[in-house]
């Protein structure tokens, strides 16, 4: 599990526990989770680009639609930090309160970020996969 070994109490970018039982039997080295992770980078990357430009151009439809996406989407991958951070997101867009919304763009870069370094890390595990478990 990935632990985080700063003392701000900050949540862990990433509860690998939810990848690990998402992959069954195979855990971390489930094909299915490699295919999951691999889909969740491309569409997290443009879901935050699709944040910070409906954010730039003031649509306020197109900010709920990518925040809520985002929201799902990460929570269940385990992304529990960047999903409270969408969330917090989306709920300033259906209320439209557009500044506050910008306002979390920083801690929105920030918690992608942190995530991407995570399945980084945990990238190695994702391919080590016995021979007795190949699917």
């Amino acid at each position: 599990m990935m632990h985080d070994n700063n003392k701000t109490g900050a949540p862990e970018a990433l509860d690998v526990r939810v990848l690990t039982s998402i992959g069954g039997n195979s855990g971390l080295a489930s094909p299915l989770v490699r295919r999951l992770l691999g889909l969740f980078r491309q569409e997290a990357s443009k879901l935050v680009h699709g944040i910070e430009y409906a954010l730039a151009a003031q649509d306020q439809e197109a900010l709920l639609r990518h925040s809520h996406t985002l929201k799902s989407s990460s929570a269940s991958i385990g992304a529990q930090a960047l999903s409270q951070v969408a969330r917090d997101i989306e709920q300033f867009a259906r209320q439209s309160e557009l500044a506050e919304a910008g306002a979390l763009t920083g801690a929105l870069l920030a918690e992608s970020a942190r995530l991407m370094a995570a399945l980084n890390a945990l990238e190695p595990q994702l391919m080590s996969v016995p021979a007795e478990i190949q699917d």
